[in-house]
C-alpha cells in the first residue's frame, strides 16, 4: 500500500506521518498492496481539514473531516473511508451471492 501525505498551510511532521500510517494500517488492513492512499491536511485559522482518498483497482473512496483538532480530523476521515470500503465490500459480496443463486436456479430448471 502506498501512502502519500500532503499538507496545505501546514508542515507535515514525522509524528503526523507515523500516526496516519499506524491508523491506516490498523483500519484499512484488508486493502491490496496495489492500493494508493492519499491524505491531504489543511489548516485554516482554528479549523483543521483532513481528506483521505483510497484508490484501488475498480473503485475509489473519498472521505473528509473538519474539526478543531488535527489528529481528530485525521482519525475521523480514516474511519469514514473504512466505513465506505466496508460498505463497498459488503455490496459486492451480496451481488456475487445473488448472481450465484440465479445461476443455480437456471441450472435446476
Amino acid at each position: 500500500m502506498k501512502l502519500t501525505v500532503a499538507g496545505r498551510k501546514i508542515k507535515v511532521t514525522q509524528a503526523i506521518e507515523d500516526h496516519l500510517h499506524k491508523k491506516i494500517e490498523k483500519s484499512l488492513h484488508s486493502l491490496p498492496d496495489s492500493a494508493d492512499v492519499q491524505v491531504a491536511l489543511t489548516v485554516e485559522k482554528y479549523r483543521h481539514f483532513a481528506e483521505v482518498t483510497v484508490k484501488t483497482t475498480g473503485y475509489s473512496v473519498h472521505a473528509e473531516s473538519e474539526t478543531d483538532d488535527l489528529y481528530t480530523a485525521m482519525d475521523d476521515a480514516v474511519e469514514k473511508a473504512e466505513k465506505q470500503l466496508k460498505k463497498h465490500k459488503d455490496r459486492s459480496k451480496s451481488i456475487k451471492i445473488k448472481k450465484n443463486t440465479a445461476e443455480k436456479d437456471k441450472q435446476v430448471s
